[in-house]
């Protein structure tokens, strides 16, 4: 198995724009000569923290992120890989590296967002909603005009 195709069946379960992103982050990593030597050790890690990875970095930024992480753990990643647990429990085995990863991730998104160089441009969602009142009065009730 292409060590890609770990990571590409996982996007399979996200939304699009979500998977279309995590492709891009892949498609830098995969032309990170850095990676060379450790790159199979990357997408056991990246399939597990795919739901988690917010498309709020540049593609290019967040598999610079993704790759520095992966040095700086390559031989710790590589003994949770090859030991008889992940055998035995698959990609669970690589949640704890996935939960680094995200905070990783999360830590750069934060520092940014508070110096201001990231802005995030999320919509404003108002909801409007009642009251489990039976009386029709609310909210625009019928008032006598005298009360008004």
């Amino acid at each position: 198995m292409h060590h890609r195709q770990i990571l590409d069946m996982a996007l399979r379960e996200l939304p699009a724009a979500k998977a279309a992103y995590l492709s891009r982050v892949a498609d830098s990593l995969s032309r990170d000569p850095t990676l060379d030597e450790c790159s199979h050790l990357l997408y056991p890690v990246l399939a597990v923290a795919a739901v988690g990875i917010e498309p709020v970095l540049e593609p290019g930024e967040c598999a610079k992120l993704v790759a520095d992480f992966l040095v700086a753990n390559a031989d710790s990643i590589a003994l949770a890989l090859y030991s008889p647990a992940y055998l035995r429990d698959g990609p669970a085995t690589m949640g704890p590296w996935a939960a680094r990863l995200l905070a990783a991730l999360s830590a750069t998104i934060l520092d940014r967002l508070q110096r201001g160089d990231l802005v995030l441009d999320e919509p404003k969602v108002w909801r409007f909603g009642g009251n489990a009142r039976d009386d029709a009065s609310f909210p625009y009730g019928e008032q006598d005009e005298d009360n008004a």
